[in-house]
């Protein structure tokens, strides 16, 4: 049975996965375009995985984002250098934060409407039973 928790659940792990893909596409492309070392290379090639999950189970699930504290290292380090450079780097402050409270907060409050809410159902329902 197809409940509106269980859809309220499935419309906030589609915004979360989402800006979570968002994220970590930006920050593995402002990598990958500013730094060329090999730290970098691996740095970027792990972004590029979505290090994105999910654990709890019920109406009370937990996200985890790993966002690692040495790209925020790199955005202050260039914050007073080369303005050039400092424009092209979208590495904490701009994606992470502008994403969060700009993009996917709003969304959470007021982005299910009826034809969401609708959609979304519907696709649950086609879905099997025992996947619910």
């Amino acid at each position: 049975m197809v409940t509106d928790e269980l859809i309220r659940k499935q419309f906030i792990h589609q915004i979360l996965r989402r800006d979570a893909a968002f994220i970590y596409e930006t920050q593995a492309n402002v990598v990958r375009q500013n730094f060329t070392n090999e730290r970098a290379k691996a740095l970027a090639s792990f972004l590029a995985s979505r290090p994105f999950s999910l654990s709890g189970d019920g109406l009370r699930p937990n996200y985890y984002f790993n966002i690692f504290p040495y790209l925020r290292f790199l955005d202050i380090k260039y914050s007073n250098q080369d303005a050039g450079l400092r424009s092209r780097l979208a590495l904490y402050n701009r994606v992470v934060w502008g994403r969060l409270y700009h993009e996917t907060i709003s969304d959470l409050k007021y982005g299910l409407s009826k034809d969401i809410y609708d959609s979304i159902k519907e696709r649950l329902e086609k879905m099997n039973p025992e996947k619910l």
